[in-house]
């Protein structure tokens, strides 16, 4: 028999992949009894992952309303990236100071699986391996307080980005696994000037769509 601990647990991971997955869109109102049902298991732990989620700024409780999914904003996500993008600049820069190795194989088999994802259409396998790719570079430095945030960011970050392609299909991902082939290549080479030329070159491209957008000045 489960504790009720693990069943918080399977709770949490099961609705945040669905969510993730942009299986609910933003604005989607969740109802505990449902998911209790879904996943076969009482209301106490689905309340529990769903107060979880909440602390992560997944989804919103509203007393008379019940649960609904919050939609991350694009000014979140512009500032998400901005961190992410400087994470990783430190990161190629530090490790060079400090002659530290990249776990090159494993850069290889995420940019493999992130490209097969595109040719999928799998949206969330594509998005969450483009942030497991920049992992795998803080991960050289090992810096956990980066990593904490990597994994802050996550939930957010990829739901973001799945539904937005959901909700406009017809504008298709490409540039990420471009960047991070170019960053794969030149960090196999030993070239790190090279790698974080690719991450500030796709910066400035998506700084450009932010201004365009009206999300920053």
């Amino acid at each position: 028999m489960m504790s009720s601990t693990s069943l918080e647990t399977v709770a949490y991971r099961e609705i945040r992949g669905r969510i993730m997955r942009a299986e609910y869109m933003p604005g989607s109102m969740l109802s505990e009894n449902e998911l209790a049902g879904l996943l076969g298991m009482s209301r106490t732990p689905i309340r529990a992952a769903i107060s979880l989620l909440e602390r992560e700024g997944l989804v919103g409780t509203f007393r008379g309303r019940g649960v609904m999914v919050k939609e991350v904003s694009a000014h979140d996500f512009s500032e998400m990236y901005e961190v992410l993008v400087s994470m990783q600049l430190f990161a190629l820069d530090t490790a060079l100071k400090r002659q530290l190795a990249f776990d090159v194989d494993t850069m290889r088999q995420l940019l493999e699986q992130q490209q097969l994802a595109l040719e999928q259409s799998d949206y969330y396998g594509y998005y969450n391996h483009t942030l497991l790719f920049t992992e795998a570079i803080l991960r050289t430095i090992h810096n956990e307080s980066m990593l904490q945030i990597m994994e802050l960011y996550r939930g957010r970050y990829v739901f973001h980005t799945v539904a937005y392609r959901k909700k406009y299909p017809q504008y298709q991902p490409s540039r990420s696994v471009q960047t991070n082939r170019r960053i794969y290549e030149a960090v196999k080479n030993g070239d790190i000037a090279a790698a974080k030329a690719a991450v500030t070159e796709q910066y400035a491209d998506v700084h450009e769509q932010f201004i365009l957008g009206g999300l920053m000045r």
